[in-house]
């Protein structure tokens, strides 16, 4: 490979990184009660890429994977079993108390 091809994958490579980082999907978990006090809790993660309508959604409890358009629409979905909540792991940390 010639110098100047070098320099171009290099250049090719590191634009990608950059893109990478800019277009980063967001995690998250999304946990709520059931309305039925007999009921399991809700607790699943997902993550969700932004701009492109795009997030993939896991419950453990019976291995359920959602492909839907946000994470605000798997609570939407949801909601209909308990009331729920979304936390995002790009944020701060909540208090632990």
């Amino acid at each position: 490979m010639t110098s100047l091809e070098e320099y171009e994958t290099k250049t090719r490579l590191s634009l990608l990184a950059a893109q990478a980082w800019l277009d980063r999907p967001r995690l998250f978990a999304m946990y709520g009660l059931h309305h039925d006090p007999e009921g399991p809790p809700i607790l699943g993660w997902g993550i969700e890429f932004e701009g492109r309508e795009d997030a993939l959604f896991y419950l453990p409890v019976g291995s359920v994977t959602h492909h839907t358009v946000s994470a605000a629409r798997v609570a939407e979905r949801y909601s209909r079993l308990g009331d729920m909540h979304i936390a995002w792991f790009d944020s701060v940390e909540p208090d632990e108390h």
